[in-house]
């Protein structure tokens, strides 16, 4: 039986989010596999380890005293990782993210997620702590796990360094289900819109070529679901439409409402590691438009209509396309159907498992 340790840090800096539902998902399975997962997150702030975890509830305190509550539990969680790493014995160490060393004993693993930081780190003003967290923990992995192969020729490119054969390509599953009888965020017909909204998201350019849409058609309108409320900003770019943009934050439950309602899904970011809200889309049977660019088209395939992220004029032809082809968003539902098929949690836990043992083996 192999035993696995998992650290507090996404628990802690997630309530929701891609790299916590991942976490959760594998751990999870890998129990039922038969590893013995070790996990320990004192005051969680995660939703899907609510139940396993507890959960600390920090939604009515004032925003800096969370903040300072949350660098307090970092230090308390840090110390408590210090000494299981010392006092335990397990095979392997699976960070939930980049902070932390090699442990004296057993195998670390990384997963790297994407390589964000890096390629946007002249452009955004993103946390360089992170980049010299993963310069610090990459090259000592024994093993690392990429959501992609897009996302491993990243790393490859990075740190050439890194033997290819060392990185395990092992890719996400679908989350989402639809819901029965689902209820609509909206009762106008809306193209939906999932998730943070900020720098290489590409929202600015998305809601530039809806506008041209609605300015096209008086009664389509845009929803966002997550993300943060609407800044004033972005309130201000919208102009005469902004009545017609919309924002709520959503539980799964709802959010597979919001999928399965909406006349699109369209995923217009510049960069992803992976893509989970495209599989959201298949498994809710919601047509989508997303960027051809980075891991999208190895995820997405044939399943989705492609635009070029930094063409206006390009992402307005193709979601035009989807919403006027009521033949084309069915003919794309059912391959998205089928496409789904590829992406399984089942099997994403055992080719983690699968990379544990190669790492016990050294190989």
């Amino acid at each position: 039986m192999i035993s696995v340790y998992y650290d507090y840090q996404i628990m802690l800096a997630q309530r929701f989010g891609g790299i916590s539902r991942y976490i959760y998902e594998i751990s999870s399975r890998l129990k039922s596999l038969g590893a013995d997962v070790k996990m320990r997150c004192i005051h969680n702030h995660n939703y899907y380890f609510s139940e396993s975890l507890g959960m600390y509830d920090t939604s009515k305190k004032s925003e800096i005293f969370r903040l300072s509550e949350l660098g307090i539990f970092h230090y308390v969680n840090k110390t408590a990782r210090s000494y299981d790493l010392m006092s335990g014995h397990y095979d392997i160490y699976h960070p939930t993210y980049y902070y932390a060393s090699k442990p004296k004993r057993g195998k670390l693993i990384v997963t790297v997620h994407d390589m964000t930081h890096e390629r946007y780190s002249g452009i955004y003003p993103v946390n360089k702590r992170v980049i010299e967290a993963k310069k610090n923990i990459i090259p000592k992995a024994d093993r690392i796990i990429a959501v992609s192969e897009n996302t491993k020729r990243d790393i490859i490119n990075y740190y050439p360094e890194i033997k290819p054969d060392k990185i395990s390509v092992i890719y996400h599953g679908a989350s989402m289900k639809p819901e029965v009888n689902s209820s609509s965020p909206l009762k106008y017909d809306y193209v939906l819109f999932v998730g943070n909204r900020g720098m290489y998201k590409n929202f600015s350019r998305f809601s530039e070529a809806m506008k041209i849409i609605m300015s096209m058609y008086n009664d389509i309108h845009v929803f966002c679901a997550g993300g943060g409320n609407f800044t004033k900003e972005e309130v201000n770019s919208f102009g005469n439409f902004s009545s017609r943009f919309h924002q709520a934050a959503l539980s799964d439950n709802e959010l597979s409402g919001a999928y399965e309602n909406a006349l699109c899904f369209v995923f217009p970011s510049e960069y992803e590691g992976f893509g989970i809200p495209v599989l959201e889309a298949f498994a809710c049977r919601c047509p989508a438009a997303c960027s051809n660019s980075s891991s999208l088209p190895e995820v997405s395939g044939d399943s989705v209509m492609y635009f070029d992220p930094s063409d206006i004029e390009d992402m307005s032809g193709a979601i035009i396309n989807l919403i006027e082809n009521p033949d084309l968003r069915r003919d794309l539902i059912v391959k998205g159907t089928e496409r789904l098929k590829l992406f399984d949690w089942d099997m994403s836990a055992n080719k983690t498992l699968e990379c544990y043992e190669l790492a016990l083996k050294g190989e």
